[in-house]
Order: C-alpha cells, then sequence, then structure tokens
C-alpha cells in the first residue's frame, strides 16, 4: 500500500477503484476469465434465460460488448444460447453446469475478497459506505 496520502476526495476514490479492480482482475486470471464475463455469467446464472440485450441493460454496457462476451463464454462450454420457444425471435442465455459451478466459485471469492476489504468496518460504517455510494451513483447517472 502506498504511504502518499490522496490530496482529494476524487484522488482517493481514483485510488480505492484501482486497487479494487487489480485484486478483482488478478482473481479472475487465475480462473481464465475477465471481470466483464464474470459479471454476465454472476448476470446469468441469477437471472437465466435472459436475451443479450437484457444481460447488456442489467450491466449497462453496449451488446456488442455482450455478443462478444457470450461468444467466448459459449465456446468455453459455460453458457448456451437457445431460441425462445414462445418468439423465435429472441435467444435466450441459459448457464451451462460447468458455468453455475464457476459461478458458485466466482461469488465465494469475491465474498472473500469483500469481507477481507471490510474488515474491521461496523455494520453502520458499512451502512453509511452503502448510502453514501449510492448518492454517487445516483449523482453520476444525474450528470452523465
Amino acid at each position: 500500500m502506498s504511504d502518499q496520502v490522496p490530496t482529494t476526495d476524487a484522488n482517493l476514490l481514483a485510488q480505492f477503484s484501482q486497487m479494487y479492480r487489480t485484486a478483482i482482475d488478478s482473481f479472475m486470471e487465475s480462473v481464465g476469465m475477465f471481470r466483464g464475463q464474470a459479471f454476465v455469467l454472476c448476470q446469468v446464472v441469477k437471472q437465466g434465460g435472459m436475451t443479450q440485450s437484457e444481460i447488456a441493460e442489467a450491466l449497462s454496457v453496449q451488446g456488442a460488448t455482450i455478443t462478444n462476451m457470450l461468444k467466448k463464454m459459449e465456446e468455453a462450454s459455460l453458457i448456451t444460447r437457445q431460441r425462445d420457444p414462445q418468439d423465435n425471435r429472441l435467444v435466450r442465455v441459459h448457464a451451462t453446469d460447468a458455468g453455475m459451478k464457476l459461478e458458485i466459485s466466482i461469488t465465494e471469492q469475491l465474498q472473500s475478497l469483500e469481507n477481507s476489504i471490510l474488515a474491521g468496518v461496523s455494520e453502520p460504517d458499512r451502512a453509511v459506505l452503502r448510502r453514501v455510494v449510492w448518492q454517487m451513483i445516483g449523482n453520476m447517472d444525474k450528470s452523465g
């Protein structure tokens, strides 16, 4: 950890974000995935049968990004894409058994990372953190 103290709130947020992203990327590399793919897999397991556009909307990413990720995940036998029997125009995404097993591991590891990061932070302070972060997200949504 750096001994240099960030001079602004923005610098502190940037430092935390970079450290958090590095920790997640390191774990994802160990399971042979990219961060985005893991978030897609978790979303598909949580709410199977979504269309590509529904996944993109849920994760706030471009449809083309999801298409590329799903192709790689399908090649790795983590997901399948199937035509919707009620509406042949739609393709629904489902996790395979291997995908569901990997999602469990990813969720456990991310929970472990969260526990490590928040070690020693009281529940009232965690509640304040959640409130402040949601406020910042709201502020960014309004300005973006």
